[in-house]
């Protein structure tokens, strides 16, 4: 039989599970294009800006745990979607590019839209710190192979986006084949399982800890071990905090969630991460949001005792020595130590979960005298996600925009059963909020999607309403409307009494300029409503969720309205990392270290 490049491709993206292709064509990547809608098992989703299509398959895969392929065209369309990529990249989640590229025979001879100026083809470099890796076929053989080869990788290990670089003439090479390309034979999910005795090591530590705790990451939902968390704390009785990423890893509604830890976080987790005596880390690198930039007794006491467990040894002792290290996929990690666990007698927990209770009291206290309704223009947000919290009780896709807004979320909102709350913490874009929704809707267009963003995420993303339109996705857009990018006004004004480039009145040029998001909703189709009365904000919230189609709610908000402290820091100039590599020369609890090999 014969096959063109383009078949080959289409081909595999079918037999592999991809059923999602999204991207804006152009003739370097047509007759993918044309191939890909040629075929009844793969979705089309044309987009209007290419960083919709990637931020869309970045949080398509961390919903569902499958990827999805964008694909751009030339050196124009890669550089729109490279922000996209390298947030995905820096979040370790996941997609299959696919850029078409100019023609071999236009390479370095001026080739419309090519891009040779360092080096014949400066395209794959300039993808290649974007990605996990990039692969650029020669031939259509070559593009089958190196097709399942960024399969594979893509989703081994930590998981990260990979590129196709294809030129142009590989789409239409046609050549003899025996048979569809060998899927199965090429494209394994591997689980593996963490060394025994580090695991029984592990769980010795945990046995001779009196006041332990879980602080789970956005590795546990990529590992789809939510179901294997909940058990191993509910058995043990082991409290858990998450971080922002991880948020929705384990439900807020547990009498043994402490919320989320670092630099946003609760007071009762970071007290809950100050005071445990062991730490058992699940896929978080304990990057500088979630440790609070190192900053000693902050979230984390001056010398944590930690178990860190990841898929990647690469992943542990980025910052913080460990006790144990647990290498292994989490789900078989987790199923591990818990049996490990059930071997050995722990201590009363009741102590430490009665000093938890007492934390999470005062916290409550702090909490909601934080949720203030506001005033007429001037709502608090937080009580607008105590609102959106009453329409949606059951379980929610959400995807956060960057910004102030997005700190209430990870502090506030209470992540339930079934939620899946994605921020963005590596790369912290923003333009992931509605693009990104996009992809959550895709995935799991079952359950009601949540797009989060602030007025400034909001004008990044504007090529993004036409297409929640256009598929009548349904999603909710909530636009938490300052007039500013709120976060540097605040910075500005208690670090320097004034501010510049933050406010959206033209550099005070015209202090009364709005934009109206609820007029450029409406002028594509979508049903919009402004709140600027916080009296309004259940009924708004009614109407938008009555829809069941795409609507958008703007939120006059509160330029003041900042969450307030959990305890938690972000210092970045602070030097306390560096002091993190010495080794102390005194033991602090003999007990605990007898309980590591």
């Amino acid at each position: 039989m014969k096959m063109t490049g383009a078949d080959i491709l289409t081909s595999i993206l079918a037999d592999s599970g991809v059923s999602v292709v999204s991207g804006i064509p152009g003739h370097t990547v047509s007759e993918f294009a044309l191939a890909v809608g040629a075929r009844d098992d793969l979705k089309q989703v044309l987009v209007r800006h290419e960083a919709t299509a990637l931020f869309a398959a970045d949080a398509y895969f961390r919903v569902s745990g499958r990827l999805m392929a964008p694909f751009t065209h030339a050196f124009p369309g890669a550089a729109n979607g490279l922000t996209a990529a390298a947030n995905a990249y820096a979040d370790y989640s996941s997609m299959l590019w696919i850029t078409g590229n100019t023609a071999s025979v236009g390479i370095g001879r001026g080739g419309y839209q090519e891009l040779s100026r360092q080096v014949n083809d400066d395209l794959t470099q300039l993808l290649r710190p974007a990605v996990k890796r990039v692969w650029q076929p020669r031939t259509a053989a070559d593009l089958a192979h190196n097709a399942l080869s960024a399969l594979r990788e893509a989703t081994s290990g930590r998981p990260g986006p990979v590129a196709l670089n294809v030129s142009q003439e590989i789409w239409s090479q046609e050549i003899e084949v025996p048979g569809p390309p060998n899927v199965p034979g090429f494209v394994h999910a591997a689980r593996p399982r963490p060394d025994a005795d580090s695991v029984d090591a592990a769980a010795r530590l945990l046995a001779r800890a009196d006041r332990p705790l879980i602080l789970a990451g956005n590795g546990v939902n990529l590992a789809r071990a939510r179901g294997a968390l909940r058990d191993l704390a509910r058995t043990h009785g082991i409290p858990v905090a998450t971080t922002a990423s991880g948020k929705g890893a384990f439900p807020e509604d547990d009498p043994l969630s402490v919320g989320v830890a670092g630099w946003v976080g609760t007071g009762t987790a970071n007290e809950a991460t100050r005071s445990a005596d062991v730490v058992l880390v699940l896929g978080a690198r304990l990057a500088e949001t979630t440790a609070s930039s190192w900053v000693s007794d902050a979230t984390f006491g001056p010398s944590p005792r930690i178990i860190h467990a990841d898929i990647d040894l690469a992943g542990v002792a980025n910052a913080y020595p460990v006790e144990e290290a647990l290498i292994g996929d989490l789900r078989s990690t987790l199923h591990d130590l818990d049996v490990a666990l059930r071997d050995v007698a722990l201590p009363d927990l009741e102590p430490w979960h009665a000093q938890l209770e007492d934390a999470r009291s005062r916290w409550r206290i702090v909490a909601e005298a934080s949720q203030d309704l506001g005033s007429e223009g001037a709502i608090g947000t937080g009580a607008v996600v105590q609102a959106l919290r009453r329409a949606y009780p059951e379980a929610i896709n959400m995807v956060n925009d960057c910004g102030k807004h997005h700190k209430w979320v990870v502090q506030q909102l209470e992540a339930r059963e079934g939620d899946y709350i994605v921020s963005s913490m590596g790369g912290a874009s923003m333009g992931i909020g509605l693009a990104g929704a996009i992809g959550a809707a895709l995935a799991r267009p079952e359950v009601p999607t949540i797009a989060w963003l602030g007025d400034g995420g909001m004008s990044m993303s504007l090529a993004a309403l036409p297409t929640v339109v256009e598929y009548r996705l349904p999603i909710v857009t909530v636009v938490i409307d300052d007039a500013a990018y709120g976060v540097v006004h605040n910075m500005q004004m208690a670090t320097a009494g004034r501010v510049a480039f933050a406010d959206f009145d033209g550099s005070g040029e015209s202090p009364d300029y709005r934009l109206d998001f609820t007029k450029v909703a409406e002028g594509c189709g979508m049903p919009a409503r402004t709140v600027s009365d916080p009296a309004e904000l259940d009924a708004a919230f009614a109407w938008a969720s009555s829809l069941g189609g795409p609507a958008l709610l703007t939120v006059l908000s509160d330029m003041g309205s900042v969450h307030p402290s959990g305890g938690g820091e972000l210092r970045p100039l602070a030097e306390n990392a560096r002091n993190l590599v010495w080794r102390e020369d005194e033991v602090r609890d003999p007990a605990l270290a007898a309980g590591n090999r």
